[in-house]
C-alpha cells in the first residue's frame, strides 16, 4: 500500500511540475529525415518556428517570457561567413537559457548542447548586446537545426520579424498565453491568420505561415517595413484594456515633458538671451522658434551616458546637457516662455517600421518631433542637421500620434508641405579641344530641400568643406581620368537649412572620358555630364510597392562648344521625353529632354521630377520607364563629324 501512495505521490509531482514548467523544454528536435529540397537560393528554410511563452511563476507571482525560436535550414551554398553563425541579440534580455545545434548530412548527424556551444562563441565578433556562436566544419548541402531560447523580464507586448533573407517552406508562431489574454495583428500577409490552439497542454494562439518568399531588395521601395512580421499585446485576464486607453495614458504619461505646467526661471533668462543675441527686432512665431532651435543645437550637448541627471530638466537646463530624449524638454520649457503653439508627434523610422495606430506598440514610438500647426513646419530636436523645416525624410509618410496642449491626440501621417522643397539645378558648359584629346567642363550646381540637408551634413561630419573626398563627390561622378582644377563651395553651414537656402558648388574639370575613337567615327558621350544614374534596366515581377526617398526634382541645362571644323548631326536623340500620369490627370513623374544646335552651340535642357512619395505598384511599368528614360540619357553619345 505505501508502495502505490509512493508511485501516485511521484506521478503527482511529475504532472504538477510538467503543467508548471516552461514550454520550450518540452520541444523536440525535428524526426523528418527528408535532406533533398530544391532551391536556387543560398540557403533554404526548411522551417522557421517562434514560441513565445508568456509564464507566471506559481511560487512568486512573477512573470516572465520565454522566446524559444526552432529553426532548419539547408546549406546550398556557403558565400557568406554569417551562414556558419548564430547570432542571438542579448537586448532586453535577462539569460539564454540555452542554445542547442545539430548538423545532418549524407553520412552523419552531429549534436552540439549548450555547453558545447558555449564553447564555440566567437569572442571577437561578441559583445554586450550580441553572442556569436560559431559552428564548425559546416559544408554545402549540409542541413543546420538549431534550438535556442531567451528569457525576458515581462513586458506586455513584442514583436516577431517572421520573413527571412531566404524562402521558408514553413514557418509557425505560437504565442503560449497560458492564463493571459491577447491580442494579435499580423502584418504584410494575406494568406495567414490566427487560430487557437493547444500546445503542449496549454492555452495558446497560433499562426502558420507557408512558402515564404526572401526578402525582396528592390530599390525604391522599403524592403524592411515590408517584411512579413506580427505584433502581439500580452496582458492578464484582469487587464481588459482597449488601444484607446494604451494610448490615452500614453498621452498623460509624457504630457509633464511636452507641456510642462509651470514656468522655469532658467528658460526665461535663456529666452533673454536667445532673443538678445538672435532676434534684435520683435519677431513672429517662426522667427523665435528658429532662433530657440538654432540656440539650442549650438549649445547643448546630447549625450549617450546612461545618467539619470540627464533626464532633470534643472539640471538640463543649468548644465546645457541632456540625452537623446530628454532635451525635448529644453524646446517644450523654452516655448511655453516664449508662448508659441506646438504639438508633438511621435513616429518611427518608415525604412524600418510603418505606424500602425490601430495597435498600441512602444516599438513605433522611436522618433520625436515638434510641430508648429501656424508654420505647417517641423523640428526634429535630437537632428543637429535639421532646422525649423520639414520633417525627416525617413520619417515622410509615416503616420505618427500628434499631441497638443490640451492632450488631445490624434493619428495623421506625417507629410510634406512643399512640393517644391527638394531640388537639385545644375548649369554645365562643355569645350572640347581642337585635338578632342581632353574636355574642360564647368560646372555651377545647386542642392535645396532634403538634397541640402544630407550633403551639409556630409560636410558637417568631414574635417573640412574640401576634403579629397567631398570634392570627388560633389563635382560629376562616373568620369576615369577626372582631374579637378577649381572647386567652390558656398552656404555649406548647417543654419542655412533653416530658409532652405541652396548649398552652392562651383567647379571646374578635365577629363578625356568623354571622347571615343570606335572604327575611324569620333564619338561624344553626352549622356555622362548628368551624372551617374539608377536604373529599373532589369525584368523582374515587382514585389514591394513603390516608395521613393522624397519628391524631388532636377533642372540641368548643358551647354556644348563645339570644336572648330566638326559638326554634331544626330542630335535629335538626345530628344527623350517619357511622363506617369496620376489617376486625377496630373503628372506625378517626368523625365525630359531638349537638344537644339544653334551655331557651334548645342543645348540641351533636362527636367526631372518624382511629385508622389508613393506610386501605383500595379503601374510599375510606367514608374520605371520614366526611371530607365533619365538613365538611357546617361548613355546617350553622339558622332562628332569632320566638315
Amino acid at each position: 500500500m505505501k508502495k502505490k501512495f509512493l508511485v501516485l505521490k511521484i506521478l503527482l509531482v511529475a504532472s504538477y511540475f510538467n503543467t508548471y514548467s516552461q514550454s520550450y523544454l518540452n520541444i523536440d528536435w525535428d524526426s523528418d529525415k527528408k535532406i533533398s529540397f530544391p532551391s536556387d537560393n543560398d540557403l533554404y528554410g526548411i522551417f522557421n518556428n517562434h514560441y513565445v511563452e508568456y509564464f507566471k511563476s506559481k511560487f512568486t507571482e512573477e512573470v516572465y517570457i520565454y522566446e524559444t525560436r526552432h529553426t532548419k535550414t539547408k546549406i546550398n551554398r556557403i558565400n557568406n561567413t554569417l551562414d556558419n553563425e548564430i547570432i542571438i541579440s542579448k537586448i532586453n534580455i535577462s539569460k539564454i537559457v540555452d542554445v542547442r545545434a545539430k548538423i545532418i548530412n549524407q553520412d552523419t548527424i552531429i549534436s552540439y548542447s549548450f555547453d558545447e556551444m558555449k564553447k564555440m562563441i566567437n569572442i571577437d565578433d561578441s559583445d554586450e548586446n550580441y553572442n556569436n556562436y560559431k559552428l564548425p566544419n559546416l559544408n554545402e548541402e549540409d542541413i543546420v537545426e538549431i534550438m535556442y531560447t531567451v528569457k525576458k523580464d515581462f513586458n506586455f507586448n513584442g514583436n516577431k520579424i517572421i520573413e527571412e533573407s531566404y524562402p521558408i517552406l514553413i514557418s509557425k508562431f505560437i504565442l503560449i498565453e497560458n492564463n493571459f489574454k491577447s491580442n494579435i495583428k499580423i502584418y504584410n500577409s494575406n494568406n495567414s491568420f490566427v487560430s487557437d490552439i493547444i500546445f503542449d497542454g496549454k492555452k495558446s494562439k497560433q499562426i502558420i505561415f507557408n512558402n515564404l518568399n526572401a526578402t525582396a531588395n528592390e530599390q525604391y521601395s522599403t524592403p524592411l517595413a515590408n517584411k512579413i512580421k506580427i505584433s502581439y499585446q500580452c496582458y492578464e485576464n484582469r487587464d481588459d484594456v482597449s488601444q484607446i486607453e494604451y494610448w490615452g495614458n500614453l498621452v498623460q504619461n509624457v504630457s509633464e515633458l511636452f507641456f510642462p505646467k509651470t514656468f522655469r526661471e532658467k528658460a526665461k533668462e535663456i529666452l533673454r538671451e536667445i532673443k538678445h543675441g538672435y532676434v534684435k527686432i520683435p519677431g513672429n512665431e517662426l522667427k523665435i522658434a528658429n532662433a530657440i532651435d538654432e540656440y539650442i543645437k549650438n549649445n547643448f550637448v546630447i549625450s549617450d551616458e546612461d545618467d539619470p541627471k540627464l533626464n532633470d530638466i534643472e539640471y538640463i537646463l543649468n548644465n546645457k546637457i541632456s540625452n537623446d530624449f530628454s532635451i525635448i524638454q529644453v524646446y517644450s520649457s523654452l516655448f511655453k516662455e516664449a508662448n508659441i503653439e506646438y504639438e508633438v508627434a511621435i513616429s518611427c523610422n518608415r525604412y524600418f517600421l510603418k505606424f500602425d495606430p490601430e495597435l498600441f506598440d512602444p516599438n513605433q514610438l522611436r522618433e520625436f518631433l515638434i510641430f508648429l500647426p501656424n508654420q505647417e513646419k517641423y523640428i526634429s530636436p535630437n537632428r543637429v542637421e535639421y532646422r525649423v523645416s520639414e520633417a525627416p525624410e525617413d520619417l515622410l509618410g509615416n503616420y505618427g500620434i500628434f499631441i497638443d496642449k490640451d492632450l488631445d491626440y490624434y493619428f495623421s501621417e506625417i507629410t510634406l508641405f512643399d512640393q517644391d522643397f527638394s531640388q537639385i539645378k545644375k548649369n554645365i558648359e562643355v569645350n572640347i579641344s581642337r585635338n578632342l584629346n581632353k574636355i574642360k567642363i564647368d560646372e555651377s550646381r545647386s542642392f535645396s530641400g532634403y538634397w541640402a540637408i544630407t550633403n551639409r551634413n556630409y560636410i558637417y561630419l568631414s574635417e573640412t568643406e574640401k576634403t579629397d573626398f567631398l570634392v570627388d563627390f560633389f563635382t560629376i561622378n562616373g568620369l576615369d581620368n577626372k582631374k579637378v582644377s577649381k572647386y567652390n563651395i558656398k552656404n555649406f553651414d548647417l543654419s542655412h537649412n533653416a530658409f532652405n537656402t541652396p548649398l552652392e558648388i562651383t567647379s571646374t574639370i578635365s577629363t578625356s572620358d568623354l571622347i571615343e575613337e570606335k572604327e575611324g567615327l569620333t564619338y561624344l558621350k553626352i549622356g555622362k555630364v548628368i551624372g551617374l544614374q539608377s536604373n529599373l534596366f532589369e525584368e523582374k515581377e515587382r514585389i514591394n510597392p513603390i516608395e521613393i526617398n522624397f519628391p524631388n526634382s532636377y533642372d540641368y541645362n548643358i551647354e556644348v562648344n563645339i570644336p572648330l571644323g566638326y559638326r554634331i548631326v544626330d542630335y535629335g536623340k538626345l530628344n527623350k521625353s517619357k511622363e506617369y500620369f496620376s489617376v486625377d490627370g496630373n503628372s506625378s513623374a517626368k523625365f525630359l529632354s531638349k537638344a537644339i544646335v544653334n551655331g557651334n552651340k548645342l543645348k540641351i535642357n533636362i527636367k526631372e521630377y518624382y511629385k508622389e512619395l508613393r506610386y501605383n505598384k500595379k503601374r510599375y511599368q510606367e514608374f520605371r520607364q520614366v526611371i530607365n528614360t533619365a538613365a538611357k540619357f546617361y548613355e546617350s553619345y553622339l558622332l562628332l563629324e569632320k566638315i
